[in-house]
């Protein structure tokens, strides 16, 4: 008998023109680390009397959730970037908007031939993670329209899917090509020194539950949130950052990873507010950190968060 492993399971995506409709195209493989699809069903028991034990329990909701965890390569992650920004890249550059845009997401588990889609996807939120000597990673979590009905033994897809893209996964080191504050002050090598930096940017789907189906009546975007984290060892230029912290004045930031000069994605930040944080804890034989915790605000033109990727 056969079973699952990491091994043979995969994620393809493809876009949907209408909401909980998948197209007759070919989907996309997702380069991923892991994850899964959720499907979460809430119960409730029979409380008839008279009796010894509970005769029935009762399916009054489900719901649809999944994760995708990824190794940062460029492009593997942009149509989900569009998807949760509500914007599709224009002259390369995506900016939020309020375009409902969905997915159906289907796990494939090829070493058994068993298949979990969910339709009308949108996403929920997108992570990326920069730490000193690790891997940039991040994770996608969406939650669906319709969520799977069946553990298939067919591919809801109608076409053979396009192969993954085989872009370099970025490190640390030669993947980060910009770390700024303020439009100009280098946080990162050669400048103050940075020991980490995350994105997490959020947009809540707005359910609408309705009786007489497990799939939604509909599905839309809430308000995007732009949060993250950022740690530098302190200098006399991280105390002007601290500065602006205890001051609750606003800033900006940026990022840029990828190449030197292509397969590279920048992201600004232009309207920054640091939130929470400060110098940690001093200890013998350690460097001193400055941890902030930050959140983006809207701006014209850039919105919140701007994304610039260059081929």
């Amino acid at each position: 008998m056969s079973r699952a492993t990491g091994r043979g399971y995969r994620v393809a995506y493809l876009q949907e023109v209408t909401p909980g409709t998948t197209p007759n195209t070919a989907p996309t493989i997702m380069r991923t680390t892991g994850g899964g699809m959720a499907f979460g069903a809430s119960t409730v028991e029979s409380e008839e009397v008279q009796l010894f034990e509970v005769p029935d329990v009762i399916r009054t909701n489900v719901e649809g959730t999944g994760t995708i965890n990824f190794e940062y390569s460029y492009g593997t992650i942009h149509p989900f970037l569009e998807n949760l920004m509500g914007a599709a890249f224009a002259t390369n550059v995506l900016r939020v908007g309020n375009t409902l845009r969905t997915m159906t997401i289907e796990d494939q588990f090829t070493d058994i031939s068993r298949f979990l889609a969910a339709r009308g996807c949108i996403i929920e939120a997108i992570t990326i993670t920069l730490a000193q000597g690790q891997k940039i990673t991040g994770s996608i979590t969406y939650r669906a329209l319709t969520p799977p009905t069946s553990f298939a033994n067919a591919t809801t897809f109608g076409t053979a899917p396009i192969a993954a893209n085989t872009n370099p996964i970025l490190s640390p080191i030669g993947g980060v090509q910009l770390i700024q504050e303020s439009g100009a002050v280098n946080l990162g090598a050669g400048g103050i020194g940075c020991l980490g930096f995350t994105i997490t940017l959020t947009r809540q789907g707005i359910q609408m539950p309705q009786l007489g189906s497990t799939a939604l009546a509909g599905l839309d975007q809430g308000t995007l949130v732009c949060t993250g984290t950022l740690s530098l060892y302190v200098t006399t230029g991280a105390g002007l950052i601290l500065d602006k912290y205890l001051s609750d004045t606003s800033t900006s930031l940026a990022l840029t990873v990828g190449g030197a000069a292509s397969l590279r994605d920048a992201y600004l930040f232009s309207n920054v507010k640091f939130t929470e944080g400060g110098i940690g804890e001093m200890a013998r034989n350690t460097p001193a950190n400055l941890n902030l915790s930050w959140q983006a605000l809207t701006s014209s033109p850039n919105t919140s968060v701007q994304v610039t990727r260059t081929p």
